[in-house]
């Protein structure tokens, strides 16, 4: 069988495949890409490996290549610059150039409308007339008056008092198709009105009934036990308390999914000077951000809060994956201090301090992902027929996760992705001004120890 047989448009030569799933290099490997998929994975010294000549090679030679990441929490306009389609594209481009080629978006305020700005940005993206990761959506957010979606972006969110509006509320919400539907049960600790169990029950089997999974936002706990309970299907944040072996058991033999966000709980811990700034940070979004944070979390009490709640959550980690629940990587990135991509990086490092080895940190953010989101067919590792989402690193991430920083190339739907063009694209300045954070809905007090 000659090249001619299998023709190729890009071929990753000589490179070290990294079997994610069975945590071990494939050296020497020649991987061809064509119409967007991985077509041959052969070794570069076979009879029948040599390329067509017309395929663009990329050398991978001393390199090692990897699936494409998956974020599975981040919120593509939660920046402070709501509703602004520029800011949409640019965080999806923000997250291209740290591997990220897949992203879980979990309520994209102002999105949730069929026709808006970022339903659009979804279909344009997935239809492959935008340059983005594959993305899934919420769009919405339910949660109770004054909840702490509503707190966050006022009527944007989707708010339920009575059985009456559950089935309304889902409606508004499933008009839009989202890929699952996004509760909030969570008070503060008592500071914001809460969904009774009732109606968070109600909810989430109006979504199942409607072939839509539920996840739920969380922070205790409590909260945990009455969101499993009810039947969640995604756990949205890592418990920021001790958690006890029956609550684990119950989530592992119900398959619930959880995301532990930790850099997100990293970030609110941590007084502004202490925060590391992304090379490729967009100016406007870090003043932004510093105008958010002097206002909302420059607060020594905010701070203390969350550096519990960090270390809680990071304690919680092991016993979850001892126990067999299903845990994939997920930063919360476009809050605070997370900026895109760069997020995932540092969610992934945390995992790493947490004594949990590199081969497994890797599969939270590739096959595992792939899995919960139910996209292995498609996503989730190097493997001929699926889709040709790439990352080409020059250090070994099976010896240190801290190798996804070192990108080399992205290849997305089997393009070779320009990483500089893209750079350049994130740091221009945005199209519309941002908004001011609104200091009588949004206090110190009612922000305590939450992440979205």
């Amino acid at each position: 069988m000659t090249a001619a047989d299998h023709p190729a448009d890009l071929v990753v030569r000589g490179v070290t495949v990294v079997d994610v799933e069975a945590g071990v290099h494939r050296p020497a490997r020649d991987v061809w890409v064509a119409d967007g998929r991985i077509t041959r994975i052969v070794p570069t010294a076979g009879a029948d490996g040599q390329p067509p000549a017309a395929a663009r090679i990329v050398d991978g030679s001393g390199r090692y290549l990897i699936p494409g990441l998956f974020d599975c929490h981040v919120h593509i306009a939660f920046n402070g610059f709501l509703g602004v389609e520029s800011d949409f594209r640019r965080t999806l481009k923000q997250m291209l150039v740290h591997g990220v080629t897949q992203a879980v978006d979990f309520f994209t305020a102002g999105g949730h409308f069929p026709g808006s700005a970022a339903d659009r940005v979804r279909d344009d993206v997935n239809a492959g007339r935008f340059l983005g990761p594959w993305l899934l959506t919420s769009y919405g957010c339910l949660n109770a008056p004054g909840g702490f979606c509503s707190c966050s972006v006022g009527d944007a969110a989707s708010v339920v008092v009575t059985m009456d509006d559950v089935r309304e509320q889902i409606d508004r919400i499933t008009a839009a198709n989202p890929d699952f539907v996004k509760i909030v049960y969570d008070d503060v600790f008592g500071t914001l009105p809460n969904l009774t169990p009732d109606l968070l029950a109600a909810l989430i089997d109006e979504a199942h009934r409607r072939g839509y999974r539920a996840a739920v936002h969380i922070a205790t706990v409590d909260d945990a036990s009455v969101a499993v309970d009810c039947g969640a299907d995604i756990i949205g944040h890592g418990v920021i308390e001790p958690m006890p072996p029956e609550l684990l058991a119950r989530m592992a033999d119900a398959g619930t999914i959880l995301i532990p966000t930790l850099a997100s709980y990293e970030s609110r811990s941590l007084p502004r000077w202490r925060i590391a700034l992304p090379p490729a940070a967009p100016p406007d979004s870090v003043a932004q951000y510093q105008r958010q944070r002097k206002s909302i979390y420059e607060i020594k009490e905010q701070i203390d809060d969350y550096a519990e709640a960090y270390r809680q959550a990071c304690a919680n980690l092991n016993p979850l994956l001892d126990a067999g629940v299903t845990v994939v990587a997920g930063s919360d990135a476009g809050t605070w201090y997370t900026f895109p991509g760069d997020a995932l990086h540092r969610e992934l490092a945390i995992y790493a301090e947490q004594a949990v080895a590199p081969a497994r940190v890797l599969r939270m953010a590739t096959i595992d992902a792939a899995r919960a989101f139910h996209l292995a067919d498609r996503f989730g590792t190097v493997t001929e027929g699926k889709e040709a989402n790439l990352v080409l690193l020059g250090a070994d991430p099976l010896a240190d996760i801290a190798a996804v920083r070192e990108i080399d190339a992205v290849v997305l739907r089997g393009r070779l992705l320009d990483l500089d063009a893209l750079r350049a694209d994130i740091t221009e300045p945005y199209e519309t001004l941002p908004t001011e954070v609104d200091e009588e809905v949004c206090s110190p007090h009612h922000l305590r120890t939450s992440v979205h």
